[in-house]
Parts: structure tokens; C-alpha cells; sequence
């Protein structure tokens, strides 16, 4: 009698090891990178790759666009993109090739659609199909359809915009964020903070565990709150009438996520999540079926502003992160490597980093467990890392312009690029007249250096730093202006400040003006 105990002990020893959290935020970076890091060409603000069977990618620009680029940095704008919101931590996002791409010729994307009144509906995750045609050196979009749209529209970012495609290549699972908002990655009946799976077609799949239910035919929706406990009594500010079925609970998959930025299948058919936590708790998540992550109902991180969050231990009927990051990594993507030019990294994960400004590699068991054990530090923001047919790994940097680069193994011969950097003629990515208001060149300055990515004016922009209203009440214009030119390494208790110099990029009378501007924003925003 005592033996099956025994077992049984055993095996629950097994599987709570298996699901054991850990901490990577400590893991010190190393800057003794192990491949030739070669750059080929700068973009727009890029945001993700796509590589095409021959070795040519097709690249999006969050300012809007899409580029196609050789291996040897030669672009060509792909005509026929749709139009975004280019707005804070919205925009042209994420490209992918269909798993037929040899046969039909599809990519997909993902964008934050503008409203019809972009001043008053904000905008909308959208994902759409299009067939991509190349002659010679021209690259275009045809027939592009929006097959999935989150119809509610409205403020803030963390679109998530993430997909993933199934290993049998049948189905498509999309990654929606909660856009800042917070409570509707607990509503069944919203798709905000949703890990949704679909027919490559867009329609509900087939086996997910609400098939067939619908969903209430209003929902409301609110701005986003300033934490977790305000979101609680956040007030509506309108309400939102699905124009037909609200399908909802038969596209859901799984529930509760923040900024579900990485979504990938790793080799053994697991489907792994990659999230940004709020103040400390990026979260690294094995997904299953019907299963509940918590957000926001629990987090290893706080708000950002200090009000706290119940830890996921306090919770056991949610599901918990497998790996979790406090300080944060504030990840970019998630991705596995299959080939055979790093050969000692087959299997492995890699994430990008933004404000850690690093490249995480994580190994995998057969038990569901993940590890981080490598982080690099590239002292730019990465914001994408995949790779290529060849098994180079390319990744691109969130700046404006941001470079694009391969990683190739130390002592590789690598061919130089054949066309300079700023190859593709395109205006700037916020052209101004020259007799521009002050007011319309601060708005420009804000958005080439990628400013509402991290930070809150009003009630757009991110959730990674401070807000920026009332910062004049805090602090005098020459701290705002050493803040810019000359911010501090850390902030709080041993965190990496994500944030840049901009000494070299905002300068003179515009950093003046960038200053001024700042000082004077009102606390509460109008």
C-alpha cells in the first residue's frame, strides 16, 4: 500500500516543479555577443519581419507601410498598404505569410484601423488578407480584406497583434490586447485581452471550448483607467452594438492578457504567450484551451503608479506564468529557432527586448517548463528577432530610423550590403511645412522619437514610464531637459531605464521646444 503513495507523491513532485514559477528579471546581460552583428538597412519605426521562401522579407513600418527588403538591404515600398492610426503604441504592426504562401501567394496583417471620425472613434485592431504580387521592382497588396476587426474602437494601446499559425496549418490564433483598459480581458464578451483561434479565414475554429455560444449584443466600453482599482468604477463612456452575432465566445481560446506582444508554436506543438506586465511581471505563458491568465486580476508586478496587484499566488484557480520577469524585460516578440547555421540553439526561444534593450534565449522541457539562460545586451530597443530561410537571425530596432541587422556566427563570412541604408526614397515619417506652428512641431518630435510608446499624454500613449502630464509641477525645465539629453541608468530598485539619450536626436530650438512643451502640460489631461 505504501508503494502507490509513494508514486503518487513522486508524480506530484514532477508536476509542481514542472509548473514552478521563476524569476528571470535578475539575469545579468552580457555584452560579449556570440555572432557578427552586420546592419543593412534603416526603416521607419519597423515593427515586424515576415521572410518570403526566398530569403527576401517584407517589413512593416508603424508610421504606415509595408516594405519588402533583399537580403542585401534593397527596398521597395509594397503599394496598396491600408491605412492606419499611427498613434502612441498603434499603427502599421504585424505581417505574416500564410503557412500556403507557396500556393495563394497570402500574407496577413495587423493594424490599428482608424475610426471613421479619428478624432471621436479612436481606433480598432484589425486583421486582414491580401495576396502579394512582385514584378520586378515593384510590390503591391491585392485584393486586401479585413477578415477580423475588434468593432469596439476607441483610446489606448497595447494592441497585442501577435499571430500564430497551427502546426497543421488549418488554423490562425490571434493575440488581442487589452488596449490599456484593463477589465475586458475578463469579459467573455469582448475581445480585448484574448488569445482568439480562427479559420484562416477568420471565422470562429472549429473544437474551441465555447463553440457555437454568442455573446451579448452590447458591451461597454470605457477609456482607459489609470490602474487596476480604478478600472473597477471605471465610467462608460459609450456603449457598443455588434452589428451581427457577437462571436466572441466561440473565437476565445484563452483569457486574460495584457500586451500579448509574442505568440509562437515551439517545436513540440506548445503554444507559447509573451506578454508586458505592468510595473515588474512580464509574463511568459504556456497556453491551453479554455484556460484563464489572470490579467487583471492578478500580476508578480504592480501599477504603475504604486497601487498593488494581488500576486497570481493568491490565486490558484488561475493559470500562472512559467516564467516571469521583475524588472521587466518589456518584451517585442517571441520566436523558435529551427535551423542549422546556429546549430547549438536549435529549439531554443529567443524574445526581444525593448527597455531591456537586450536578445533572452530560453530553452524548453518536455514537461511544459521554460529557462532563460542567455541575455544579450545590444543597447538598442529590439523590437522583432526571427529567422530567415538561410538560418541567419534578423532583427530590427524600434527607433526612427530604426536599423535592420543580421546575426550571423562569429567568423562566418558575411557579404556586404549592396544598397545604402536610406536606399527607399519616403518622406520623413512626419513631414512638416516650414511655416509649421510650434505646436505642430512638438507634435512632430513626439512622434518620429517614438514617444507614446512608453509614455502617457492624456489618454493616449503607453503604460512603460511615468506619465508625462503635470511633470512640470515635479520637476523644473532643466530637469526636463537633463532627463532628455541625459537620463538616469536606473530607475527605482535596481530597473534598467529603458529610455535612450536623445542628446544627438532632439536638439537646439526643438529641444526647446520639447522642453517648454512638457513643462507645461496640465496635470489632468482635457
Amino acid at each position: 500500500m505504501k508503494r502507490p503513495s509513494i508514486f503518487a507523491w513522486f508524480l506530484a513532485l514532477i508536476a509542481t516543479c514542472a509548473s514552478a514559477q521563476t524569476n528571470a528579471g535578475e539575469q545579468r546581460p552580457s555584452t560579449d555577443l556570440p555572432f557578427t552583428i552586420t546592419k543593412v538597412a534603416t526603416l521607419r519605426l519597423p515593427w515586424r519581419i515576415a521572410f518570403l521562401p526566398d530569403g527576401r522579407m517584407l517589413v512593416t513600418e508603424k508610421v504606415g507601410g509595408l516594405v519588402l527588403v533583399t537580403p542585401q538591404g534593397e527596398k521597395i515600398a509594397v503599394a496598396n498598404a491600408p491605412a492606419v492610426l499611427w498613434e502612441g503604441q498603434g499603427g502599421m504592426l504585424g505581417v505574416f505569410t500564410s503557412p500556403h504562401y507557396a500556393q495563394d501567394h497570402s500574407i496577413y496583417l495587423t493594424y490599428s484601423e482608424p475610426g471613421v471620425d479619428v478624432n471621436n472613434d479612436g481606433s480598432s485592431l484589425a486583421l486582414a488578407r491580401a495576396q502579394l504580387k512582385i514584378s520586378g521592382d515593384t510590390a503591391s497588396l491585392e485584393n486586401l480584406k479585413v477578415i477580423w476587426r475588434d468593432g469596439e474602437r476607441g483610446n489606448g494601446g497595447q494592441f497585442g497583434a501577435a499571430v500564430a499559425f497551427s502546426p497543421d496549418s488549418k488554423y490562425l490564433y490571434l493575440a488581442v490586447g487589452e488596449r490599456q483598459r484593463m477589465t475586458p480581458a475578463q469579459d467573455p464578451n469582448q475581445p480585448l485581452g484574448k488569445i482568439l483561434r480562427l479559420t484562416l479565414d477568420g471565422k470562429p475554429a472549429p473544437g474551441n471550448p465555447l463553440a457555437g455560444k454568442l455573446g451579448a449584443a452590447q458591451v461597454p466600453i470605457i477609456d482607459p483607467p489609470g490602474d487596476t482599482e480604478a478600472a473597477k468604477t471605471a465610467p462608460v463612456v459609450r456603449t457598443y452594438t455588434f452589428p451581427g452575432s457577437n462571436l466572441t465566445p466561440s473565437e476565445t481560446w484563452a483569457t486574460g492578457f495584457r500586451t500579448p506582444y509574442g505568440l509562437a508554436f515551439a517545436p513540440d506543438g506548445r503554444l507559447w504567450e509573451l506578454e508586458h506586465g505592468p510595473r515588474g511581471g512580464d509574463e511568459l505563458n504556456l497556453i491551453e484551451p479554455g484556460k484563464n491568465y489572470g490579467w487583471p486580476l492578478v500580476s508578480y508586478g504592480i501599477n504603475y503608479n504604486g497601487v498593488p496587484i494581488p500576486s497570481h499566488d493568491t490565486r490558484p484557480d488561475l493559470a500562472k506564468p512559467v516564467i516571469y520577469w521583475a524588472p521587466v524585460i518589456a518584451p517585442g516578440n517571441l520566436m523558435f529557432y529551427h535551423g542549422s547555421m546556429f546549430p547549438q540553439w536549435k529549439g531554443s526561444g529567443f524574445a526581444s527586448g525593448l527597455g531591456s534593450q537586450a536578445l533572452i534565449r530560453m530553452v524548453f522541457d518536455s514537461n511544459g517548463g521554460a529557462k532563460a539562460v542567455d541575455r544579450w545586451d545590444f543597447n538598442r530597443r529590439v523590437r522583432d528577432i526571427e529567422e530567415a530561410p538561410d538560418g541567419s537571425l534578423w532583427m530590427i530596432e524600434d527607433a526612427n530610423p530604426g536599423g535592420l541587422f543580421r546575426l550571423t556566427p562569429i567568423g562566418m563570412a558575411v557579404s556586404k550590403p549592396t544598397a545604402k541604408p536610406d536606399a527607399l526614397p519616403t518622406k520623413p515619417a512626419s513631414s512638416l511645412p516650414a511655416n509649421a506652428t510650434p505646436a505642430q512641431r512638438v507634435q512632430s518630435i513626439i512622434q518620429n522619437n517614438n514617444c507614446l510608446s512608453c509614455h502617457r499624454i492624456g489618454r493616449t500613449g503607453g503604460d512603460l514610464a511615468p506619465s508625462l502630464n503635470g511633470i512640470g509641477a515635479k520637476r523644473n525645465a532643466d530637469q526636463i531637459r537633463a532627463a532628455i539629453i541625459s537620463p538616469v541608468p536606473t530607475v527605482g530598485v535596481n530597473y534598467k531605464n529603458p529610455m535612450p539619450s536623445y542628446k544627438d536626436k532632439v536638439t537646439g530650438k526643438n529641444l526647446n521646444l520639447l522642453v517648454h512643451y512638457l513643462h507645461t502640460l496640465p496635470a489632468q489631461p482635457k
